[in-house]
């Protein structure tokens, strides 16, 4: 019983800490092979997708971190800039909060997790 408490708290301690860790993070990824092929407008094309993590409390007010869609949408123009990009056509967005990953806590501390994607065009 005493050593599968301790496990149990070695598992919320590398999660609290890998959510820390990440919190305030974004990550962008890019995609550029399309074996030759543009977009509709018949220009060279790049997909982007980028990812901010926070820390909110109370659903509300961010703690760590911004990962509002403000935020998402301006870290995915600013890594399509930085490729050369002249315009960008958002694809998807999505935002999810993590209140039921480990409950109570959960409840009032939770991670969350917005992507944007989209085409940056660079002709």
């Amino acid at each position: 019983m005493q050593k599968e408490i301790g496990m149990r708290h070695i598992a919320l301690i590398s999660l609290v800490v890998f959510a820390l860790a990440a919190a305030g993070c974004s990550f962008t990824s890019k995609a550029t092979n399309f074996n030759g092929l543009n977009d509709f407008d018949g220009n060279a094309v790049e997909h982007v997708s980028t990812t901010n993590i926070a820390l909110n409390g109370l659903f509300v007010w961010p703690l760590w971190g911004d990962a509002s869609l403000e935020e998402t949408v301006s870290c995915f123009t600013e890594a399509a800039k930085e490729d050369g990009a002249l315009k960008v056509r958002l694809v998807q967005s999505d935002s999810s909060t993590y209140w039921w990953i480990f409950p109570p806590i959960s409840f009032f501390i939770h991670p969350v997790v917005t992507n944007v994607a989209g085409d940056a065009i660079t002709d």
